[in-house]
């Protein structure tokens, strides 16, 4: 038999086993490692892009000044850079508008939306367009103002909006405003100035009915028919004169030796003012272009009490209206410009005055007085025994 300290030592011994047991079963795992925390960047939401289409402003259908106003650009390039494509810098310095404001783009900008030039402030060159050419050297009044027509009419609003009401009268801005949103899509921050610029343009250019009969202009029939002769410029008051000088000239320039607008620019400049301080009522035919010698420019040719005839590039029909002129022993007062050839016989057996051809300014106020003379001495001596028919018929040969 066991004895009793065997037995105390077995009950010790499990009673250990029994503690360690229960130590294993308290004893915990060990805590797993915390991984680092990382710090999410806050994500700041930026508000939604807006839909460029919903937010998109129609481009402005109209300019920003008037057509006077914008005819100041080939004005400028015409009298100081001679008509030659010109650079927005010294455009600006002409104009005394800032090279870099927003003026100076509104304006050439209006220039080209009225068809007057090409190019605008933002381009490198800016030029004259045709419709800008043929007003600045309009060659008479009729023809500047038909064509600063068709310059207003270039902007399709303001025709639209002629047509619409018959004429340049518009209703108070309550209704007005109404029909440019519902008919013509105008913003209503707009109509204001529409309507401003709209009527200064009608006033500055005389408008008063619809478009389709603005071509009616003054001097017309009452068919609509526009006259074969146009008054150039014509004496008023006490200096009123009843003396009609007719010119003959080349209305087309044919060829490169002379720019467009370049015959025009000799009437305006040169001939009409030189025709009036000799006395004269100043006209011409109205052929804008056209080569057809019509009857009735015949019976002015004959019926003026003198004829100015140009003889510069040798035009055909200068030439026939010339010895229609002669044939009938009648005044004229021969010109041309430097550079054109001679014409035997009339630059043998008559004067004829030269001009210079560069129609700078200086060279226009030095020929002008010259030209003047010129013509009130063809006048002066038209009795004489030294016309081109009577130097023909007697035989008679002048020294040059």
């Amino acid at each position: 038999m066991e004895n009793e300290e065997e037995i105390k030592d077995k009950e010790i011994e499990a009673q250990e086993n029994i503690d360690n047991t229960q130590v294993k079963k308290e004893v915990k795992k060990p805590l797993a490692k915390k991984k680092p925390r990382i710090r999410k960047k806050q994500v700041v939401k930026k508000p939604a892009k807006s839909n460029p289409v919903s937010n998109f402003q129609k481009p402005r259908p109209f300019p920003k000044v008037t057509l006077e106003e914008a005819l100041q650009v080939p004005l400028k390039i015409k009298e100081l850079n001679g008509g030659n494509p010109w650079n927005a810098e010294d455009l600006a310095k002409a104009l005394d508008i800032g090279a870099k404001s927003n003026n100076l783009y509104y304006i050439t900008a209006a220039a080209r939306d009225f068809g007057l030039t090409i190019g605008t402030s933002k381009k490198e060159k800016i030029e004259l367009a045709n419709l800008g050419k043929d007003i600045v050297y309009a060659p008479n009044p009729q023809f500047e103002h038909e064509k600063k027509i068709e310059a207003f009419l270039k902007i399709e609003v303001f025709k639209k909006v002629l047509d619409y009401y018959k004429g340049s009268s518009l209703p108070e801005m309550k209704y007005l405003g109404n029909t440019l949103e519902k008919e013509f899509g105008l913003a209503p921050e707009t109509h204001e100035e529409f309507s401003k610029l709209f009527r200064r343009n009608c006033q500055e250019l005389n408008i008063e009915s619809g478009a389709d009969s603005l071509w009616q202009t003054e001097g017309s029939d009452n068919n609509g028919t526009k006259p074969t002769t146009v008054i150039l410029g014509e004496l008023k008051g006490a200096n009123k004169s009843t003396l009609k000088a007719f010119v003959i000239m080349p209305f087309v320039e044919k060829d490169a030796t002379h720019p467009k607008g370049f015959f025009s620019e000799v009437l305006r400049s040169l001939i009409t003012p030189a025709g009036l301080e000799a006395g004269f009522t100043v006209e011409t035919a109205n052929k804008q272009g056209s080569d057809i010698i019509q009857s009735t420019i015949i019976n002015d040719l004959l019926e003026a009490d003198l004829v100015i005839a140009d003889l510069t590039a040798h035009n055909p029909n200068v030439l026939f209206e010339l010895g229609v002129r002669m044939a009938q022993d009648k005044p004229v007062a021969l010109i041309k410009s430097t550079g054109t050839g001679r014409i035997f016989d009339v630059d043998n057996m008559l004067r004829v005055f030269e001009y210079d051809s560069n129609l700078w300014q200086s060279t226009i106020e030095k020929d002008l007085p010259k030209l003047k003379d010129h013509i009130k001495a063809a006048w002066e001596n038209r009795d004489s025994n030294l016309s081109y028919m009577k130097i023909l018929r007697k035989g008679i040969t002048l020294e040059k």
